[in-house]
């Protein structure tokens, strides 16, 4: 049996939401994306941190799902 370590919309909430991200899991995809670029814009310092994350999730023996690839693209 193969097992797949699976990045999906409510893996990357929790993520984001560990690293002080305003986002709720109730959210949908497009309002993470829209009130992260938002946050980023207001506290820029935050940036690194956030394409560190995806970063990670990229490059880690994972498989995200591209609906949440397409939010992760936004933010590099």
């Amino acid at each position: 049996m193969m097992i797949v370590d699976l990045v999906d919309e409510v893996d990357f909430k929790e993520r984001l939401i560990a690293l002080g991200a305003p986002v709720t899991s109730e959210q949908s995809l497009p309002e993470v994306q829209e009130a992260v670029l938002s946050w980023l814009q207001q506290y820029p310092e935050q940036t690194p941190f956030i394409k560190d994350l995806c970063l990670s999730m990229q490059k880690e023996n994972t498989t995200v799902l591209p609906e949440v690839y397409q939010v992760m693209a936004a933010f590099s």
